[in-house]
């Protein structure tokens, strides 16, 4: 059954790191190594974990960063804000922190980002974790809102809209386009949704991060569907976790993760949607401790 996510909701205290692409706030807690580092995706921040990281950090140290742009960290002056940029911001994270043995746990526009570090880091990554994300083109579909903001004229207008950052059409797109991939929709949902939707109604920098990110994303899937070697070469023990109500990121976009990466262990969650986190922290947080202890060589 799904938690509550508003009194199972505890986002741990957190600080500001400074990293040389900006000022960067990361929630911490717990201890114990491996350290999981929890990695949001598109269009929220590190709090997306707040009922998942609490449970992990009974077992592990875990630190779950805002990237730049997204919930309360801030980037230098003209940089910008899109997907080449999370890839920089995760590895300065890593180094900032000196974190040398972690286990990336990547939701959605962070996925690519963490499958590339750990291929690229194969002696820092103890395990990689995938929820409801993507990498190349798939049998996965572009959600309608990020559609409507690729067309030539609506797309530029909607987009003005949302610039406003009043409440208006700017949280109802928010919450309509939320709505489709959270299945089970309640009140508690949309008190919550309205937290993440204030930080990007207020920040200038979450907007453009949005649009940049936007912009970006077919060019991006079409680059990483050219390397999907970087999938089929990583070694690094992978657990895909995967909330199997998703509309735009199905079932079937999970089985070929498997397919694709061959020390992978994949495992659907009935009855959650895109933000499985969100939706059964029990089992995901059983799950991802159970193979992490078994991916231990020790």
């Amino acid at each position: 059954m799904a938690a509550d996510p508003v009194a199972d909701w505890a986002p741990p205290s957190g600080r500001h790191v400074q990293i040389p692409a900006g000022d960067c706030f990361v929630r911490e807690a717990g201890d114990g190594q491996p350290t999981l580092v929890l990695l949001h995706g598109l269009p929220d921040d590190s709090r997306i974990y707040g009922c998942l990281q609490p449970r992990l950090a009974a077992a592990h140290r875990t630190v779950a960063p805002d990237f730049l742009g997204w919930g309360s960290s801030q980037p230098n002056d003209g940089l910008s804000l899109g997907f080449d940029m999370l890839d920089r911001t995760l590895a300065q994270i890593l180094d900032a922190l000196e974190l040398d043995r972690v286990v990336l746990v990547a939701h959605d526009m962070s996925g690519p980002a963490a499958i590339r570090w750990t291929a690229a880091n194969p002696e820092r990554a103890h395990a990689l974790v995938l929820l409801n994300t993507y990498y190349g083109w798939n049998s996965a579909r572009m959600p309608f809102a990020l559609k409507l903001l690729h067309l030539p004229y609506a797309g530029r207008m909607v987009r003005r809209f949302l610039d406003i950052g009043r409440t208006g059409l700017s949280w109802h797109v928010y919450r309509w386009q939320v709505g489709q991939v959270l299945p089970g929709w309640t009140a508690d949902f949309d008190r919550l949704l309205r937290i993440f939707h204030s930080v990007f109604r207020h920040s200038r920098a979450a907007r453009r991060a949005f649009h940049t990110v936007n912009n970006e994303l077919v060019d991006q899937i079409e680059s990483n569907q050219r390397s999907l070697e970087t999938l089929t070469a990583l070694q690094t023990p992978t657990l895909i976790l995967w909330g199997a109500r998703d509309p735009y990121l199905k079932p079937a976009v999970a089985r070929q993760f498997h397919r694709l990466l061959p020390s992978s262990e994949l495992h659907m969650v009935a009855g959650a949607g895109h933000f499985v986190q969100l939706q059964a922290p029990d089992e995901m947080s059983d799950r991802i401790l159970r193979f992490i202890r078994e991916a231990d060589p020790g």
